[in-house]
């Protein structure tokens, strides 16, 4: 039995459409890495590649996307670590890898937040907001307008992060103003490009661990509750990150209500199951940018519940179903 079909049979039963892209993807990733096995990332001008390796570190999946989790999930699909009818549905799910190019003519490198975070600022600035929603086993975002029309929708993507990247390209003029604003920002994924770094990915204690490794030296290493927090905080110790960012992750992680890693959970599958339960109870969920994501969930217009995350919107839901009363009463579970 090769390395994917145990991994296929050890998840048999187990991966569920509620999971979504982002839950699915940190399940077997865990699965990889009891076997021996991890994924390896690189920055790229147009985005990430990306690698699984086994046990042996023979290369058993490759594939590439906008930014580091997406990358590692469409590897996993083309190893074959799934059941082909649910690899049909992750691929028809993943389709921002089709803007890779316009996302990366914005800012590249696989960096995602802050072009993400402009855009939530200039569409709430202008009196709009910015909307996420499940479709298939993804997420779509849309941007509306102050007249609550769409101004733009876009392609079904693995998070909320990945799925406003993917969107920006698609309001020709909002693109336009964040690619001017952003080109002489500095980027630390062309910094990493440019210096040969791989970044490491793999569950340890219950928990993703990144590693930032230079001409094989491990110049930065973080352990947390999903695949881009930990890569973003092992950028912030491998001191090739910003000071800002540093400050904010280390505080967010002290006043997390979750606490979900120590728990053996992951954010994205459990903030996707979350999001499922608040469509079927007609709440939206709106995203915006202050010093953190944050997450506004509403019912007929109002608010009921709101939280902050870090790199992520899935992150600022959990915080909100943690912190919010009447936002639990809405979606506590009816037992007949």
């Amino acid at each position: 039995m090769d390395f994917a079909e145990q991994v296929r049979k050890n998840l048999e039963g187990k991966l569920r459409i509620e999971d979504g892209n982002c839950g699915t993807t940190h399940k077997v990733l865990k699965e990889i890495s009891k076997l021996g096995g991890k994924a390896v990332t690189w920055e790229r001008p147009d985005g990430v590649f990306s690698k699984i390796l086994d046990n042996n570190g023979n290369v058993v999946g490759e594939g590439e996307g906008i930014t580091w989790p997406p990358a590692i999930l469409f590897a996993m699909v083309e190893g074959g670590f799934f059941p082909k009818e649910i690899e049909s549905q992750l691929t028809r799910s993943l389709q921002c890898i089709i803007d890779m190019e316009k996302v990366a003519d914005i800012y590249g490198y696989g960096r995602v937040v802050t072009p993400v975070a402009a855009a939530y600022n200039e569409v709430w600035k202008n009196g709009g907001r910015v909307a996420i929603r499940r479709n298939s086993w993804g997420v779509e975002v849309v941007f509306i307008d102050k007249d609550n029309m769409e101004m733009a929708v876009g392609p079904i993507s693995y998070c909320p992060t990945c799925g406003t990247a993917a969107t920006i390209p698609r309001a020709p003029a909002l693109a336009a103003k964040i690619k001017e604003e952003l080109k002489d920002k500095r980027n630390t994924g062309k910094d990493k490009y440019e210096r040969g770094m791989e970044n490491h990915f793999f569950f340890k204690n219950d928990r993703i661990c990144c590693e930032i490794i230079e001409k094989g030296q491990v110049l930065g290493r973080a352990l947390r509750c999903c695949i881009a927090y930990a890569g973003v905080a092992a950028e912030v110790h491998a001191g090739i990150a910003g000071p800002k960012w540093g400050a904010l992750f280390k505080e967010y992680c002290r006043i997390c209500p979750t606490k979900l890693c120590r728990k053996g959970k992951n954010t994205g599958e459990e903030a996707n199951n979350l999001l499922v339960s608040l469509e079927k109870r007609n709440l939206k969920t709106d995203v915006r940018m202050d010093t953190y994501i944050t997450a506004m969930v509403k019912k007929d217009g109002e608010l009921v519940g709101e939280g902050i995350g870090t790199v992520c919107a899935f992150s600022s839901l959990m915080y909100a179903k943690a912190r919010c009363i009447q936002l639990r009463s809405e979606i506590e579970v009816v037992r007949e």
